[in-house]
């Protein structure tokens, strides 16, 4: 592995374990086993640092929504939407990715707040298409209720994104039933059929 890849490896370690504001460029020389004047080699500051990560964390967010999209294209609308959200969830449970995620979307450094504005704006964009896809997907089986497009979206989202939050509070068994409750409500709010609880 280059040297390159190693400080953002070791970075990726240190702001997902320690936030911005306790990782030091010094900490991820150490890390790394270089001087951090080396450093300066490959990045010029720690803002930089954190910006590449969180843009590559971002597009490996939106790769694996367009990965599960299109594994289950061939799938009804309710199989296909449930496994994009789980894959999507699956991504922000895991360790230093899924931690480092949550950092700069939820408390971002304040000089680097419209960085990250601008990199979740452009994320959206991609999501966006995905989930028009999934809508006329839905609209093709007559499945959905005679909701807009926009509805569907907003819905979506604050039903992903309070899953990324409640995955900070709950432990994984706790999670999965919230995950598992909170999609049965969702799905019977925007499609056609009728709920019936599990007896």
């Amino acid at each position: 592995m280059s040297t390159k890849n190693r400080i953002l490896e070791a970075a990726l370690v240190s702001f997902a374990s320690h936030g911005y504001e306790g990782t030091t460029l010094a900490q991820i020389a150490s890390e790394v086993g270089i001087q951090k004047p080396s450093l300066y080699n490959h990045f010029k500051s720690k803002n930089e640092l954190f910006i590449i990560l969180a843009e590559t964390i971002m597009d490996a967010l939106v790769e694996e929504i367009e990965k599960s999209a299109d594994n289950y294209k061939d799938k009804q609308l309710e199989t296909r939407l449930k496994k994009v959200l789980a894959n999507s969830c699956d991504f922000i449970l895991e360790n230093h990715e899924g931690i480092m995620y949550k950092r700069f979307m939820l408390f971002p450094p304040a000089e680097l707040k419209d960085s990250v504005k601008a990199i979740a704006k452009r994320g959206d964009e991609k999501i966006d298409a995905v989930l028009t896809d999934l809508f006329q997907h839905g609209q093709k089986e007559g499945v959905l209720k005679e909701i807009p497009e926009k509805m569907f979206a907003s819905s979506y989202y604050c039903l992903l994104d309070g899953l990324f939050t409640e995955s900070f509070i709950y432990d994984r068994s706790d999670f999965q039933r919230r995950f598992q409750d909170a999609w049965t409500i969702f799905w019977f709010g925007i499609s056609k059929e009728p709920y019936a609880p599990n007896e």
